[in-house]
């Protein structure tokens, strides 16, 4: 029988996954410290100032939390993620300064109340030391103020959440960036894994057939003075093996594309039926955990390509549901037999993904690989 084509993807690409809910959300919380405006606001409306310039000052506050409110929105992808910060995010923040310093004949010492966003923005937005040196100089200039102004006991509270503030901010941002190393991490041993994956493919797909036809190339050199159809026999092989050896190399190329599980289902189908197998489909890809698509993917294709290979059957089944998915046959039984980079590498696909892979009988009469969370 021989090997059709299989496809799909390697755990190591991400091309086209979804965005975290930090990417797509975490801006929002660059509101809550809108709430902290409400000091300049009463500052103003406490001033007695005229109406131009009152009309002025929330003028400028409302302009203030425009700009923070769209900084965080224009660069919410990565926030907190680089130590080089976004250079688009400056000219915003020059921008913020600029306002904060035009308020200060409106609002005096009350201008400290921009104190907040000053270290919130450098934090999530500029580099790793602009942050520290931006938080330092907002630190130090708020206690002088405070001290100068002699009003210590009056921005106690400001010059707390200040403090508070800042040691958040570096920790959330070690936080992240932490995650993000052991994302890297875990990344590359993925890719390690695929590396040593496809080695493992490539020999297992041409070491012997190669092997195999070189030997019977030399007998058939042999038998071509002796027995024309002896020779001829073995040509044939050679062909038949040279065949199954592109093959198997298609399966392994084909796995560096990425596919989902409900795609993955079709080709394995289109390819049992190209190979004379009946497949039979118990339940639906939607099922199935959509965390383990590309796992599931890979380990259905492995699966079915050992049925291809090496079962010579006539039927495969394809159970899926909620809590894993099986794949069996009803040819030659794999149970027992030495346990091949195939095998492994399914049970070590499954592990990553915090499941079990199992091999046994069939009830079929053929091999039974069954995925369970």
């Amino acid at each position: 029988m021989g090997t059709a084509a299989l496809s799909g993807p390697p755990v190591t690409q991400k091309a086209g996954e979804p965005e975290s809910f930090w990417d797509n959300y975490g801006y929002l919380l660059s509101a809550f410290w809108v709430v902290f405006l409400i000091f300049p606001v009463l500052s103003i409306a406490r001033s007695g100032l005229p109406a131009g310039l009152t009309i002025l000052g929330y003028g400028l506050i409302a302009c203030f939390a425009a700009t923070y409110l769209q900084a965080f929105y224009r660069f919410r992808s990565g926030l907190g993620r680089s130590t080089n910060g976004h250079p688009g995010a400056w000219p915003f923040f020059a921008l913020l300064l600029t306002l904060a310093l035009a308020g200060i004949p409106l609002l005096r010492e009350n201008t400290l109340s921009y104190g907040p966003f000053i270290i919130s923005y450098a934090a999530y937005l500029l580099s790793q030391r602009a942050m520290w040196w931006i938080t330092s100089t907002t630190l130090v200039l708020s206690v002088c103020v405070a001290f100068a102004s002699g009003q210590v006991e009056e921005f106690i509270f400001l010059l707390c959440i200040l403090v508070v503030l800042a040691i958040g901010n570096a920790l959330n941002i070690t936080l992240i960036r932490s995650g993000l190393a052991a994302d890297d991490l875990r990344l590359d041993f993925a890719v390690l894994t695929e590396q040593d994956r496809m080695a493992r493919d490539v020999h297992d797909a041409l070491g012997h057939s190669l092997t195999a036809v070189g030997l019977k190339a030399q007998l058939a050199e042999r038998l071509l003075d002796t027995d024309i159809e002896a020779a001829r026999s073995e040509l044939q092989q050679i062909n038949a093996l040279t065949v199954e050896a592109m093959d198997s190399i298609r399966v392994t190329v084909g796995g560096l594309r990425r596919t989902t599980l409900g795609e993955e289902l079709s080709l394995v189908r289109a390819a049992l039926d190209d190979a004379g197998v009946r497949t039979v489909l118990i339940g639906d890809a939607g099922d199935s955990d959509p965390v383990r698509s590309t796992a599931l993917s890979w380990i259905v294709r492995e699966a079915v390509t050992n049925v291809l290979r090496h079962a010579h059957a006539t039927t495969c089944w394809i159970r899926i549901s909620e809590g894993g998915l099986s794949i069996e046959d009803d040819g030659d039984s794999l149970a027992g037999s030495h346990e091949g980079h195939g095998i492994r590498g399914m049970r070590e696909r499954a592990r990553l993904q915090g499941a079990r892979c199992e091999m046994g009988a069939s009830e079929h009469g053929g091999t039974k690989v069954e995925l369970s969370w």
